[in-house]
């Protein structure tokens, strides 16, 4: 499991409010050579191409009224340390450690241990949700499909964000009752045998 270093205004990073809004990222990453959008992976997604870096893979994204990076290098803390000040934040590690730079030992601070439950609960729900990934599926909306029971369905819906990522298949039973699928272990299979009209 990574280290994730978050750029924040807040005691907590795992608190709410005091936010780093989406457009103060952005227009920070216009205004900084540096930086670079790549948003096929996310709107608010940067690579950072500093000649302090010793890799081609470090990166910045925001979420939730905060700036991060997975396993920074030293280079990266750096340049993170660098923004925080720009930005009136600070940077905290997973436990709420302050990063003041790579040469230094980061500073615990004086947490209740709620807060410091509160911070592992927010970055284990994160990383799961990260870690969900869904392939594309064989069928889609409208489509007939059976079950691991060899059952036939119609697929009504599809929504890969429900239940916390796990994405969820909605369908109708050919006996008329409907029946919910978790994207991630669905078990569906295309029906050879589509109705034709």
């Amino acid at each position: 499991m990574g280290c994730d270093l978050h750029i924040t205004r807040r005691q907590n990073w795992a608190d709410k409010g005091a936010d780093i809004t989406a457009e103060e990222w952005l227009a920070y990453v216009r205004h900084d050579s540096e930086l670079r959008l790549q948003p096929e992976n996310g709107c608010c997604f940067a690579m950072w191409h500093g000649a302090a870096s010793q890799r081609n893979d470090s990166w910045l994204d925001w979420s939730d009224g905060q700036i991060y990076a997975k396993n920074p290098d030293a280079a990266l803390t750096d340049k993170m340390v660098a923004m925080a000040r720009q930005l009136g934040a600070a940077v905290q590690g997973d436990d709420g450690e302050i990063y003041e730079g790579s040469t230094q030992s980061p500073r615990q601070p004086v947490l209740s241990l709620g807060a410091r439950v509160t911070g592992r609960f927010k970055r284990a729900s994160t990383l799961s949700q990260a870690m969900v990934g869904h392939p594309p599926l064989p069928f889609g909306v409208g489509d007939k499909v059976r079950d691991t029971f060899g059952c036939r369905h119609t697929v009504i819906s599809i929504d890969p964000k429900a239940e916390h990522g796990l994405g969820m298949i909605r369908t109708r039973g050919d006996d008329g009752t409907e029946h919910a699928f978790a994207m991630i272990a669905h078990g569906l299979t295309p029906d050879a045998k589509q109705d034709t009209p």
